[in-house]
């Protein structure tokens, strides 16, 4: 009886361990045709941010009034649209989350790709969310742009 009782108890111990390891890639800001060392304002995502894909040309379509940092977030200064365009679409993940983010870009046939890889692992009821807004040289007015999440 004394064995039972000892082996019920590692039985339970052992089922009340964490989550295994995250094994997470390092936060990336982006790659491919994002610019680098820009950094967007995160604004509060509301249900209607959330639920579209933002393609930002200009300042009258900047109505979240978004902001952009050169210097890693000490300054924030409006974004210049006529050298730049701002890109955001909607992600989320459950317990420890890191988003990648990268844009390509093909001009042969005027095409712009946004894709964010969702990394996440844990099962905690902790709930990270992102709009993933970048910041990109300028983008045609002709070309296309296609958002793609995948959750990894």
């Amino acid at each position: 009886m004394k064995n039972l009782l000892i082996i019920f108890f590692m039985l339970s111990s052992i089922s009340c361990i964490q989550d295994k390891k995250c094994d997470l890639p390092a936060q990336i800001i982006g790659s491919g045709e994002i610019v680098s060392n820009a950094l967007v304002d995160q604004q509060l995502i509301t249900w209607e941010i959330s639920k579209f894909e933002h393609v930002i040309q200009t300042d009258s379509q900047n109505v979240f009034n978004l902001k952009v940092s050169f210097d890693n977030g000490a300054t924030y200064g409006t974004i210049n649209f006529n050298q730049y365009t701002l890109l955001g679409k909607y992600a989320s993940g459950g317990c420890q989350v890191v988003y990648e983010r990268e844009v390509s870009k093909i001009d042969v046939a005027k095409k712009c790709f946004y894709k964010i890889k969702v990394h996440q692992c844990g099962t905690c009821e902790k709930y990270s969310e992102s709009m993933n807004w970048v910041l990109v040289s300028k983008i045609p007015k002709d070309y296309s742009v296609s958002f793609i999440v995948e959750k990894k």
